[in-house]
């Protein structure tokens, strides 16, 4: 993984997929965890974004997906179990070769990826919905309302104690 320690710092570089069904976007979090996080992961050594986000879909929900253009490159700095985090991702929509269950409150997935137990749902991408929800990194829920057209970079700070 590409992930860099230094004292109580982390770099890391993660890729993650915007995943649609039914007007709804795929969103996931390891149980327990207060925030959701679009479906992805860390970016492994000589492994591009596209390839990871394709690798994680096929480890974490059992099927190949089709990687499609890259949208967002994001900066996150936030705290995480008392370490302070800055990640980039690369977030590239991206569509299931065979489609998840659709529900639009309940689990509609479940996996054990390495030690952590993963939880997936569908989430309506509107702001009265995504505030129910922690979504790590925001801003996305505005990005994902209006889905710009072209790349977009944008660098999120959370307060960090």
């Amino acid at each position: 993984m590409v992930v860099m320690d230094a004292g109580e710092s982390r770099f890391q570089l993660r890729a993650g997929g915007l995943i649609r069904s039914n007007g709804h976007i795929l969103i996931h979090r390891a149980v327990g965890d207060p925030f959701w996080v679009l479906p992805g992961g860390r970016v492994e050594f000589h492994e591009a974004g596209a390839e990871t986000l394709a690798r994680e879909i096929e480890e974490e929900i059992g099927c190949t997906a089709v990687v499609g253009p890259l949208r967002f490159v994001i900066e996150n700095f936030f705290e995480l179990a008392g370490r302070r985090v800055h990640e980039v991702g690369f977030y590239y929509e991206a569509e299931l070769a065979r489609p998840l269950p659709f529900h639009e409150t309940d689990i509609v997935h479940r996996v054990r990826d390495g030690s952590a137990d993963l939880e997936f749902r569908w989430a309506f991408p509107n702001k009265a919905v995504l505030d129910q929800f922690d979504l790590k990194p925001l801003p996305l829920r505005s990005l994902i309302e209006t889905m710009p057209a072209g790349v977009q970079h944008l660098v999120r700070r959370n307060a960090v104690s």
